[in-house]
Protein backbone atom coordinates (compact mmCIF):
# COMPACT_ATOMS: atom_id res chain seq x y z
CA UNK A 1 0.00 0.00 0.00
CA UNK A 2 1.87 2.73 -1.36
CA UNK A 3 -0.25 5.52 -0.02
CA UNK A 4 -0.14 4.47 3.43
CA UNK A 5 3.21 3.77 3.66
CA UNK A 6 4.12 7.45 2.17
CA UNK A 7 1.58 9.41 4.76
CA UNK A 8 3.32 6.72 7.58
CA UNK A 9 6.99 7.69 6.65
CA UNK A 10 5.62 11.41 6.06
CA UNK A 11 4.22 11.61 9.82
CA UNK A 12 7.74 10.68 10.98
CA UNK A 13 9.59 12.74 9.25
CA UNK A 14 7.19 15.82 10.00
CA UNK A 15 9.23 15.88 13.22
CA UNK A 16 12.17 17.40 11.76
CA UNK A 17 10.86 19.96 9.88
CA UNK A 18 13.60 22.37 9.86
CA UNK A 19 15.87 19.90 8.63
CA UNK A 20 13.87 19.12 5.74
CA UNK A 21 13.59 22.50 4.60
CA UNK A 22 17.82 23.08 4.95
CA UNK A 23 17.90 19.40 3.27
CA UNK A 24 15.58 20.75 0.20
CA UNK A 25 17.52 23.92 0.12
CA UNK A 26 20.88 22.42 -0.21
CA UNK A 27 19.29 19.85 -2.97
CA UNK A 28 18.04 23.24 -4.83
CA UNK A 29 21.68 25.38 -4.26
CA UNK A 30 23.50 21.84 -5.94
CA UNK A 31 21.24 21.44 -8.55
CA UNK A 32 21.24 24.62 -9.81
CA UNK A 33 25.15 24.88 -9.26
CA UNK A 34 25.69 21.84 -11.30
CA UNK A 35 23.18 23.32 -14.29
CA UNK A 36 24.59 26.56 -14.05
CA UNK A 37 27.87 25.42 -14.58
CA UNK A 38 26.60 23.73 -17.46
CA UNK A 39 24.90 26.32 -18.86
CA UNK A 40 28.11 28.87 -18.64
CA UNK A 41 30.12 26.72 -21.01
CA UNK A 42 28.31 27.83 -24.43
CA UNK A 43 29.21 31.68 -23.34
CA UNK A 44 32.71 30.27 -22.18
CA UNK A 45 33.21 28.98 -25.77
CA UNK A 46 31.59 31.33 -27.78
CA UNK A 47 32.30 34.87 -25.88
CA UNK A 48 35.58 33.98 -24.46
CA UNK A 49 37.63 31.27 -26.02
CA UNK A 50 37.13 31.73 -30.14
CA UNK A 51 37.57 35.08 -29.90
CA UNK A 52 41.11 34.87 -27.74
CA UNK A 53 39.62 36.94 -24.50
CA UNK A 54 41.92 35.30 -22.30
CA UNK A 55 40.91 38.29 -19.77
CA UNK A 56 37.42 37.32 -19.58
CA UNK A 57 38.39 33.42 -19.93
CA UNK A 58 39.90 33.91 -16.42
CA UNK A 59 36.77 35.95 -14.98
CA UNK A 60 34.23 33.58 -16.18
CA UNK A 61 36.44 30.50 -15.18
CA UNK A 62 36.45 31.90 -11.74
CA UNK A 63 33.10 32.75 -11.89
CA UNK A 64 32.53 28.96 -12.68
CA UNK A 65 34.64 27.49 -10.01
CA UNK A 66 32.60 29.41 -7.34
CA UNK A 67 29.91 28.10 -8.53
CA UNK A 68 30.92 24.91 -8.42
CA UNK A 69 32.02 25.32 -5.06
CA UNK A 70 28.73 26.59 -4.33
CA UNK A 71 27.60 22.89 -5.45
CA UNK A 72 30.24 20.78 -3.73
CA UNK A 73 29.31 22.42 -0.36
CA UNK A 74 25.77 22.28 -0.75
CA UNK A 75 25.88 18.62 -1.89
CA UNK A 76 28.36 18.10 1.31
CA UNK A 77 25.95 19.83 3.80
CA UNK A 78 22.52 18.04 1.83
CA UNK A 79 24.61 14.54 2.48
CA UNK A 80 25.16 15.06 6.18
CA UNK A 81 21.67 16.74 6.84
CA UNK A 82 20.17 13.47 5.06
CA UNK A 83 22.09 10.64 7.40
CA UNK A 84 20.65 12.90 10.61
CA UNK A 85 17.24 12.85 9.20
CA UNK A 86 17.21 9.43 8.27
CA UNK A 87 18.89 8.36 11.55
CA UNK A 88 16.58 10.50 13.44
CA UNK A 89 13.27 9.23 11.47
CA UNK A 90 14.72 5.35 11.60
CA UNK A 91 14.93 6.29 15.71
CA UNK A 92 11.54 7.34 16.00
CA UNK A 93 9.98 3.64 14.01
CA UNK A 94 12.53 1.21 16.04
CA UNK A 95 10.93 2.90 19.35
CA UNK A 96 7.37 2.50 17.93
CA UNK A 97 8.15 -0.92 16.59
CA UNK A 98 9.81 -1.96 19.76
CA UNK A 99 6.53 -0.56 21.90
CA UNK A 100 4.03 -2.22 19.41
CA UNK A 101 6.22 -5.34 20.00
CA UNK A 102 5.35 -4.98 24.47
CA UNK A 103 1.35 -4.79 23.02
CA UNK A 104 0.92 -7.56 20.73
CA UNK A 105 -0.50 -11.10 22.30
CA UNK A 106 1.69 -14.17 23.40
CA UNK A 107 0.35 -15.91 20.66
CA UNK A 108 1.31 -13.43 17.54
CA UNK A 109 5.78 -14.94 18.67
CA UNK A 110 4.05 -18.88 19.06
CA UNK A 111 3.07 -18.47 15.18
CA UNK A 112 6.40 -16.12 13.66
CA UNK A 113 9.51 -17.55 14.70
CA UNK A 114 12.58 -14.90 15.90
CA UNK A 115 14.92 -14.41 12.73
CA UNK A 116 11.31 -13.35 11.21
CA UNK A 117 11.23 -11.00 13.61
CA UNK A 118 14.49 -9.46 13.81
CA UNK A 119 14.17 -9.31 10.18
CA UNK A 120 11.46 -6.19 11.09
CA UNK A 121 14.11 -4.37 13.20
CA UNK A 122 17.34 -4.84 10.46
CA UNK A 123 16.61 -5.70 7.40
CA UNK A 124 13.76 -3.74 6.69
CA UNK A 125 14.36 -0.69 9.11
CA UNK A 126 17.47 -0.40 6.98
CA UNK A 127 16.01 -0.52 3.71
CA UNK A 128 14.15 2.26 4.81
CA UNK A 129 17.26 4.01 6.34
CA UNK A 130 18.81 3.80 3.03
CA UNK A 131 15.87 4.77 1.06
CA UNK A 132 16.18 7.89 3.15
CA UNK A 133 19.70 8.43 2.72
CA UNK A 134 20.09 7.86 -0.83
CA UNK A 135 17.08 6.52 -2.82
CA UNK A 136 14.62 9.81 -2.13
CA UNK A 137 17.24 12.46 -2.18
CA UNK A 138 18.69 10.93 -5.33
CA UNK A 139 14.83 10.99 -6.97
CA UNK A 140 14.37 15.13 -5.84
CA UNK A 141 18.12 15.79 -7.04
CA UNK A 142 17.21 13.88 -10.35
CA UNK A 143 13.75 15.60 -10.34
CA UNK A 144 15.61 19.13 -10.15
CA UNK A 145 17.94 18.61 -12.45
CA UNK A 146 15.46 16.97 -14.84
CA UNK A 147 13.08 19.81 -14.98
CA UNK A 148 16.27 22.71 -15.13
CA UNK A 149 17.83 20.52 -17.74
CA UNK A 150 14.62 20.48 -20.13
CA UNK A 151 14.58 24.63 -19.52
CA UNK A 152 18.06 24.84 -20.70
CA UNK A 153 17.58 22.55 -23.86
CA UNK A 154 14.52 24.47 -24.87
CA UNK A 155 16.93 28.23 -24.16
CA UNK A 156 19.60 26.17 -25.97
CA UNK A 157 17.77 24.44 -28.59
CA UNK A 158 14.25 22.96 -29.36
CA UNK A 159 14.97 20.58 -32.11
CA UNK A 160 17.31 18.85 -29.44
CA UNK A 161 14.99 18.98 -26.75
CA UNK A 162 11.71 17.32 -29.21
CA UNK A 163 14.44 14.48 -30.12
CA UNK A 164 15.30 14.43 -26.33
CA UNK A 165 11.31 14.37 -25.33
CA UNK A 166 10.92 11.52 -27.27
CA UNK A 167 13.36 9.28 -26.21
CA UNK A 168 12.12 10.38 -22.12
CA UNK A 169 8.35 9.37 -23.08
CA UNK A 170 9.71 6.17 -24.06
CA UNK A 171 12.08 5.69 -21.31
CA UNK A 172 9.36 6.56 -18.35
CA UNK A 173 7.02 4.26 -20.24
CA UNK A 174 9.51 1.13 -20.04
CA UNK A 175 10.72 2.25 -16.60
CA UNK A 176 6.96 2.43 -15.04
CA UNK A 177 6.37 -1.57 -16.02
CA UNK A 178 9.47 -2.15 -15.03
CA UNK A 179 9.58 -1.02 -11.67
CA UNK A 180 5.69 -2.04 -11.21
CA UNK A 181 7.48 -5.70 -11.96
CA UNK A 182 9.99 -5.14 -9.67
CA UNK A 183 8.09 -3.69 -6.73
CA UNK A 184 5.99 -7.79 -6.63
CA UNK A 185 9.42 -9.18 -6.77
CA UNK A 186 10.84 -6.69 -3.96
CA UNK A 187 8.28 -7.50 -1.68
CA UNK A 188 8.85 -11.63 -1.84
CA UNK A 189 12.17 -11.23 -1.57
CA UNK A 190 11.67 -9.68 1.58
CA UNK A 191 9.21 -12.27 2.45
CA UNK A 192 11.64 -14.97 2.01
CA UNK A 193 14.39 -12.97 3.58
CA UNK A 194 12.37 -13.14 6.64
CA UNK A 195 11.51 -16.48 6.86
CA UNK A 196 15.20 -17.30 6.07
CA UNK A 197 15.99 -15.25 8.97
CA UNK A 198 13.96 -17.00 10.84
CA UNK A 199 14.94 -20.77 10.13
CA UNK A 200 18.47 -19.74 10.65
CA UNK A 201 17.64 -18.06 13.84
CA UNK A 202 15.69 -21.31 14.90
CA UNK A 203 18.06 -23.88 13.91
CA UNK A 204 21.03 -22.02 15.53
CA UNK A 205 18.60 -21.71 18.90
CA UNK A 206 17.42 -25.38 18.49
CA UNK A 207 20.77 -26.52 17.66
CA UNK A 208 21.03 -28.97 20.46
CA UNK A 209 17.72 -30.11 20.04
CA UNK A 210 18.47 -30.86 15.99
CA UNK A 211 21.52 -32.94 16.98
CA UNK A 212 19.59 -35.42 19.79
CA UNK A 213 16.81 -35.81 17.54
CA UNK A 214 19.04 -36.34 14.27
CA UNK A 215 17.09 -33.55 12.45
CA UNK A 216 20.16 -32.36 10.59
CA UNK A 217 19.19 -33.52 6.77
CA UNK A 218 15.45 -32.23 7.66
CA UNK A 219 16.90 -29.35 8.65
CA UNK A 220 18.58 -28.61 5.89
CA UNK A 221 16.03 -29.64 3.15
CA UNK A 222 14.05 -26.43 4.62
Amino acid sequence: NLRATATRLLGYLSGSKLLIVLVLVSLVLGSGAMLASSYLLKPLINDYIVPGDFSGLFRMLLLMGGIMLVGIGASYTQSRLTVMLAQKTVNRIRRDLFNKMQDLELRYFDTHTHGELMSRFTNDVDNIQMMLEQSLTQMMSSILSFGGSIVLMIILSPILFGVTLVLLILMMVISLKIGGKSRVYFMRQQKLLGQLNGHIEESIGGLKEIKVFNHEQATGRE
